[in-house]
């Protein structure tokens, strides 16, 4: 093997690692990452911001089907929430019953199902990352 043949085998390694990361498409793991934005100012008809959308800290959960429970680590908070009371068909998909909000967290198919009258959106990995670019570019 030379020594160009080992570059081209890193780089196809290494494309291949970033498309399963960009995709969320690792089946071997029990994370799972939400990427969302809020609106800053009114939303209208559900889908326009009249301000501007801005980036709000990664949620990282993390699923035990065995226990039938679910960790929550937010972004530069210090503590992590259990989510009990849950349903669990696997990663991308789940249900949990929060008592202590009285609020029903639902995710189909790797997204947060949000309330109509949310200024939450859930945005794609590769979204945020184009965000994170521009933002360090500007």
């Amino acid at each position: 093997m030379s020594f160009s043949d080992f570059v081209l085998a890193i780089l196809v390694l290494a494309v291949a690692a970033l498309v399963l990361w960009v995709y969320d498409i690792n089946p071997y793991t029990n994370k799972l990452q939400i990427y969302s934005q809020q609106c800053d100012n009114m939303i209208l008809n559900n889908t326009y911001c009249k301000g501007a959308w801005h980036d709000m800290p990664v949620e990282t959960y993390t699923i035990d089907q065995q226990v039938q429970n679910i960790s929550l680590f937010i972004e530069n908070q210090p503590n992590k929430l259990t989510l009990e009371n849950c349903s669990i068909q696997d990663r991308k998909n789940w249900r949990c019953d929060d008592t202590r909000s009285n609020k029903v967290l639902s995710i189909v198919d790797g997204e947060l199902q949000f309330d109509e009258e949310s200024d939450i959106q859930q945005i794609t990995r590769l979204q945020w990352l184009q965000n994170k670019i521009l933002n360090l570019i500007n």
